[in-house]
């Protein structure tokens, strides 16, 4: 089960937190930028296969609002690597271009052809 929280002082960051049984056990945070993209800033589990419930539930709350875009500001190699293979990025760009064609996209698919 993921939990949305929000600061209701800032409203342009997003928190989102990762519970089972009642545990966190992930967390992601993104904000609003001035150009009205998603930027992913922060991404922690001890599970790595989280990230993708995590990234998504940022995603598909940003595409609901009618954003499109998103950046992953994250630095972390082993992220990376595990949100390349999730087909969110690209070794070119850390940059998701088109989220409601993410979501359009098969299953399993982490390209677009």
């Amino acid at each position: 089960m993921i939990t949305i929280l929000r600061n209701p002082e800032i409203a342009d960051k997003l928190v989102f937190d990762m519970k089972e049984d009642g545990k966190r056990v992930g967390g992601i945070t993104a904000k609003l930028s001035n150009s009205g993209d998603v930027v992913i800033t922060g991404l922690e589990s001890e599970k790595e296969l989280y990230y993708d419930g995590l990234c998504r539930s940022v995603l598909a709350y940003a595409n609901i609002r009618g954003i499109n875009r998103a950046f992953f500001d994250i630095d972390d190699e082993r992220q990376l690597y595990r949100l390349k293979g999730f087909g969110f990025i690209t070794d070119d760009s850390k940059t998701l271009d088109d989220i409601g064609s993410f979501f359009a996209r098969e299953c399993g698919s982490n390209n677009d052809t």
